[in-house]
C-alpha cells in the first residue's frame, strides 16, 4: 500500500542561529522499509527474569524510537538522542533490569503473574518518519508443580474384556495443567480420558482413564501420567520442549488375566 513518507531535515536559522525542523513529503511504497519481530519468551517461571528482543533491521543512525506495549498500553521507551534515553512506564508484575535492558532489549525480572499477556514493539525511523508494529507475541508466568502426579488404579487385576480404570491427580500450579494418559507408551483416544472436576484441588487436575483391556497389550503393560504445561505436544517431545513437565508409571504383568 503507498503511502505518504515525511523527511526531517536539520538547518540553522540565519537569523538566531538556532536548529529548525524542516519536513518534506514524498509518495512512496512504506511496507519493505525494514524487517521487525519481536521475540518474547512464551512461558516464564515465577520470580526469573526474561529479555524481550525487538529484532530489526534499522541502522543505528536512522532508529529514532523503540517502544514496547502490552496490549497495547505502553511500556517503556528508548528514544536515541534523549537524555536519559528511557522512558519507563508502569510494567504490571514485573521490574525493569537495567543491567540487561538495552535500545531493543527489554529485560524484565522477578516476573509475577501480572507480567503475562500480550506483548509487542514498534520502531521508528529518524527520517523519514515511519514506524511499525511488530505482531503481539504471548507470554505466561507460571508457577510450577512441586509434586509428581499421583495414579489411582481401581483394580490391579483384570480379564480381558475388563475397564482398566484410573485416576491421575497433578501436584497444583498457575495456570492448572493439562493431563495426559499414555498406554504402553502411545496416548489413548480422547474417548477414554475424562477430566475430574474437584474444588478442593486448589489449582491442580484429575484426569480419569478408562480403558478396555485387550490381550494386543501385551503381558506388560505401562500407565503413564503426564502432567504439563503446555498440554501434550506430540510422541517426539521430552520434558525440555514443556516450560512445566512431572509424570508418573505404573509398570506391571499382572493386570492382564486371561
Amino acid at each position: 500500500m503507498a503511502q505518504f513518507l515525511l523527511y526531517r531535515h536539520s538547518i540553522t536559522s540565519p537569523w538566531e542561529g538556532e536548529a529548525e525542523h524542516v519536513y518534506d513529503f514524498s509518495f512512496s511504497d512504506c511496507k519493505d522499509l525494514f524487517e521487525l519481530s519481536a521475540i518474547v519468551p512464551r512461558y516464564a517461571k515465577l520470580g526469573e527474569t526474561v529479555v524481550l528482543r525487538c529484532n530489526h533491521t534499522v541502522v543505528e543512525n536512522q532508529l529514532y524510537k523503540v517502544q514496547w506495549t502490552k496490549s497495547g498500553d505502553k511500556l517503556f521507551q528508548y528514544i536515541r538522542g534523549r537524555v536519559p534515553p528511557y522512558i519507563n512506564h508502569t510494567i504490571p508484575g514485573a521490574k525493569i533490569d537495567w543491567g540487561q535492558t538495552k535500545p531493543s532489549e527489554l529485560a524484565l525480572m522477578d516476573v509475577q503473574h501480572d507480567a503475562s499477556g500480550q506483548y509487542a514493539c514498534t520502531v521508528t525511523l529518524e527520517s523519514p518518519i515511519y514506524s511499525k508494529t511488530s505482531e503481539y507475541h504471548d507470554l505466561t508466568v507460571i508457577k510450577i508443580q512441586n509434586i509428581d502426579p499421583t495414579i489411582e488404579i481401581f483394580k490391579e487385576v483384570f480379564s480381558v474384556g475388563d475397564m482398566l480404570d484410573a485416576t491421575c491427580t497433578s501436584g497444583p500450579s498457575k495456570p492448572v495443567p493439562e493431563i495426559t494418559w499414555l498406554v504402553n507408551g502411545r496416548r489413548p483416544p480422547d474417548t477414554y480420558m475424562k477430566p475430574i472436576v474437584k474444588a478442593a484441588l486448589d489449582s491442580a487436575s484429575a484426569m480419569r482413564l478408562t480403558f478396555p483391556v485387550s490381550d494386543k497389550l501385551g503381558a506388560e503393560v505401562q500407565l503413564t501420567c503426564l502432567s504439563t504445561i503446555p498440554g501434550f505436544l506430540n510422541h517426539k517431545a521430552d520434558y525440555h520442549d514443556y516450560a512445566d513437565y512431572r509424570s508418573s508409571s505404573i509398570i506391571g504383568n499382572y493386570w492382564v488375566k486371561i
